[in-house]
C-alpha cells in the first residue's frame, strides 16, 4: 500500500505541474502525452488518441471494444490559477495545487488502475476516458467521444465527491440578450431611449419567476444574471443598448425551452444573441450498479455513503442523457477552483481500492 500511495502522490504532483487551462493547448497536449507515455509499455491495452478544436483526448480499453461494461472518466483541464498553484505541495496528508482534487488525483488513480488491471491473466472489460475540456462544457471531449460511439453499460465519472455518490445534477444553460436603446446626451434623457430601465424591470420579473435558491438544499431552477454591459465608455451618454448574460441551472421540472420563453416575456423587445443548453445528470439511485458500488464504498469508509444532488455540471451527463447510468464518485478534498485546493492522499488510495473491488464483482 505504501508503494501505491507513493506513486499516486508522484503522478498527481506531476500532473499538477501542467498548466492545463483552456487557452494552453500545448499544456493540454503535454498532459495527455504524459498519460500516454506512462502507459506506453503496458501490454495488451487498446489506446486511441484524438483531438478536436485543440482539445485532445485519450481512450484506453483493456479489451478490443468501443463499448466496455464499465467506463471510467476523468478530465485533465483545470480553471485558471496563479503560477504558484501549479507547483504541488505535499503536507499533512494532503496534496495542494490547482486541480489536485478536481481532478488530477483521480486521473492518477485511473492511470495506476490501467497498469494493474492490464497485468491480469484475463483483464476485465473496462475503459478509461481522459479528456481536456470538461471545465468549458465537455463538448469536444466526453460529448464528442460519446457521439463517436464510445459507449458502456455503466459510467463512473471520478469527479470529487468526498467518496459520496452524486447521482443527479442540474442541467446548464447560458443565454445572452441584447436590449436595444437610443443614445443621447446624459443631460437630455428625453431625447434617448434608456435600455437600463427595461433591463432592471426584466431582471426583477425573472427573479420573481425564478426566485434564487437560498442554499445548497434548495433544489430549484436558478436564472442568475452574471454579466451586464452597456454604454460606450462615456459617463454622460444614454446607452444605445444593454447586454445581459444569464447563467441558468435547471431542474427536471422545467426545460430550456420554457426558460427561454420566460426570458422573452420578461424582456419583450430583447434579441437573443446566444443560447446554449446542456442536459443534467439523472441516474436512478436505486439502480443495481449504483447499489453494488455503494455497498463497496460503505465497507471502506465504515458508514453509508452520502447520496446527493449537485448544482454544477459534470461530463457524466453526456451518458445519462442517452440512458446509460452514470454517477460521480471521487476523492476527499476541498477548495475547488480556489487558491487552497487540496486532495486527501488516503482517499486516493481508498478510491483506487473501491474501484478495484467493484471491478472484481463485474
Amino acid at each position: 500500500m505504501t508503494e501505491l500511495r507513493d506513486e499516486l502522490i508522484r503522478l498527481t504532483c506531476d500532473l499538477i505541474r501542467f498548466e492545463t487551462i483552456a487557452d494552453r493547448p500545448d499544456q493540454l497536449q503535454a498532459a495527455i502525452d504524459y498519460v500516454a507515455d506512462y502507459l506506453a509499455d503496458v501490454p495488451g491495452i487498446q489506446i486511441e488518441k484524438s483531438c478536436v478544436a485543440d482539445k485532445p483526448a485519450l481512450v484506453v480499453t483493456l479489451q478490443p471494444t468501443r463499448s466496455p461494461r464499465l467506463m471510467l472518466n476523468g478530465h485533465l483541464d483545470v480553471v485558471v490559477g496563479q503560477p504558484a498553484q501549479f507547483v504541488p505541495e505535499v503536507r499533512d496528508g494532503r496534496i495542494y495545487g490547482r486541480g489536485s482534487q478536481d481532478m488530477k488525483g483521480s486521473i492518477a488513480v485511473m492511470m495506476r488502475l490501467i497498469r494493474d488491471l492490464a497485468q491480469r491473466p484475463n483483464p476485465p472489460d473496462v475503459g478509461f476516458q481522459f479528456v481536456t475540456d470538461e471545465e468549458i462544457g465537455g463538448r469536444h471531449g466526453t460529448g464528442r467521444l460519446r457521439d463517436e460511439g464510445w459507449h458502456c453499460d455503466f459510467m463512473l465519472c471520478l469527479e470529487p465527491t468526498d467518496l459520496g455518490i452524486m447521482f443527479e445534477h442540474k442541467g446548464g444553460m447560458w443565454a445572452q440578450l441584447r436590449i436595444p436603446g437610443r443614445a443621447a446626451h446624459g443631460s437630455r434623457p428625453w431625447e434617448g431611449d434608456n435600455p437600463v430601465y427595461r433591463l432592471m424591470q426584466g431582471i426583477q420579473a425573472i427573479s420573481e419567476r425564478y426566485p434564487p435558491p437560498t442554499g445548497p438544499h434548495d433544489w430549484r431552477t436558478s436564472v442568475t444574471p452574471t454579466e451586464i454591459r452597456m454604454g460606450a465608455g462615456s459617463r454622460n451618454q444614454v446607452p444605445a443598448e444593454a447586454l445581459v448574460t444569464f447563467d441558468i441551472r435547471w431542474t427536471a421540472d422545467t426545460t430550456p425551452e420554457t426558460i427561454q420563453a420566460d426570458l422573452a416575456a420578461a424582456f419583450p423587445d430583447a434579441e437573443f444573441i446566444s443560447v446554449m443548453a446542456s442536459a443534467g445528470l439523472r441516474t436512478d439511485p436505486e439502480h443495481q450498479e449504483v447499489g453494488r458500488i455503494a455497498d463497496i464504498v460503505e465497507r471502506h469508509i465504515g458508514h453509508t455513503p452520502r447520496f446527493y444532488r449537485e448544482h454544477f455540471a459534470t461530463d457524466a451527463r453526456y451518458y445519462s442523457h442517452i440512458g446509460i447510468p452514470a454517477i460521480c464518485l471521487g476523492p476527499v478534498g476541498a477548495g475547488l477552483h480556489s487558491a487552497e485546493e487540496w486532495v486527501e492522499i488516503a482517499s486516493l488510495t481508498s478510491l483506487y481500492q473501491i474501484i478495484l473491488d467493484y471491478i472484481d464483482t463485474m
